[in-house]
């Protein structure tokens, strides 16, 4: 990973958060389209319910290690977290997920699609530096619409729970 495609790499305590979210089994690297399908309709459910807040957090939730699962049955979680006051119910389509509070390795991207996977090898070979080792959750915290961004990167946190 380039010195300019990393921001910033710390060790962080993050809050406890609820993330409404859309389940995916199945290949998902390299495909937007797929991540802006489900990101629609987690967001779709959300504005029903009243529940775009100022602070939320568009995240993906990566449960299995893709270097020992086959594609066909990697998972992942896409969604945005909701108000510290929801107190509502999942429904058919969306379900819910706390995030832990925790120690975190954050790491602060602005990149293109295409690096995704280089910036997670930056992350664990400097938590292997480090004598670091994820004991949870890692997501994707996403910062920017792509779009709106003169040469389309991502600003993106990569969060390990160690």
């Amino acid at each position: 990973m380039t010195e300019e495609a990393t921001l910033d790499i710390q060790k962080v305590r993050l809050p406890e958060r609820k993330l409404a979210f859309v389940r995916h089994t199945g290949p998902y690297a390299g495909d937007t389209a797929l991540f802006e399908r489900l990101f629609n309709r987690v967001h779709g459910w959300i504005q029903s319910k009243g529940l775009i807040h100022e602070n939320m957090e568009a995240i993906t939730v990566y449960h299995d290690d893709p270097e020992t699962v086959p594609p066909d049955q990697q998972r992942i979680s896409v969604g945005f977290t909701l108000p510290d006051t929801f107190a509502g119910k999942p429904s058919a389509d969306v379900q819910l997920l706390d995030l832990p509070e925790s120690d975190y390795v954050v790491a602060s991207y602005e990149i293109l699609p295409r690096q995704y996977g280089e910036a997670w090898t930056s992350v664990f070979t400097f938590m292997g530096e480090h004598g670091l080792a994820p004991t949870g959750l890692m997501y994707e915290s996403y910062k920017n619409d792509p779009h709106q961004h003169p040469e389309g990167k991502h600003l993106v946190d990569i969060c390990v729970a160690i």
